[in-house]
């Protein structure tokens, strides 16, 4: 292994632990059962929360303010809409991107109050990335599933360390949509 590749190693392992922070514990009143299943690089997950359809939609659908709630997206921009499709600009920084900062123009394609859909146009140090949202009735709630693919443009030393970052972060997103869902519908009128 040469000098180089030894200290981009070093250097990428030393932001990974300086950029990792583990998630907050939830607190019983908001504790979540959060199912995540991968296969290769796609990554699933799942919950039921006792919220309406119509209530987990306005909440994922405000892109900019949910977007930036999330642990790892610290802007997001709306650069066009036209009826159900949109297009967003995205900017992550989390332990999965190694401390860097990684921008993302995305299509999204809205189906009301069941399912959003989007891939990348075109993005930084990304390969790919594509991926859902959707919204079933349950019995005691809505169940919510989102599915990733997404393929970072990182050497193959690197990818099993990615997707265990990746991995921690969609639970942490999922567990901060929790949040944000439950606490938006005990201050907001019936759906």
């Amino acid at each position: 292994m040469s000098v180089q590749l030894r200290l981009q190693s070093t250097l990428l392992g030393l932001g990974i632990l300086l950029t990792y922070q583990p998630a907050a514990q939830a607190n019983e009143a908001t504790a979540v059962t959060i199912q995540i299943q991968q296969s290769g690089t796609t990554r699933t997950a799942a919950m039921t929360l006792p919220v309406s359809q119509v209530h987990a939609w306005k909440v994922l659908t405000d892109y900019v303010g949910t977007g930036e709630a999330m642990p790892d997206i610290r802007k997001v921009q709306l650069l066009s809409r036209q009826g159900n499709l949109l297009r967003l600009r995205q900017t992550y920084q989390a332990p999965y991107t190694f401390g860097l900062t990684i921008s993302a123009t995305l299509v999204v394609k809205e189906s009301p109050k069941s399912a959003i859909r989007f891939h990348m146009l075109e993005g930084d140090r990304i390969r790919k990335l594509d991926g859902s949202w959707t919204f079933t009735p349950a019995a005691d709630g809505t169940r919510i599933r989102h599915t990733l693919t997404l393929v970072p443009d990182l050497p193959d030393m690197l990818q099993p360390v990615f997707a265990e970052l990746s991995r921690n972060s969609m639970r942490e997103t999922m567990q901060r949509l929790s949040d944000l869902m439950l606490s938006k519908s005990q201050i907001s009128s019936p759906d």
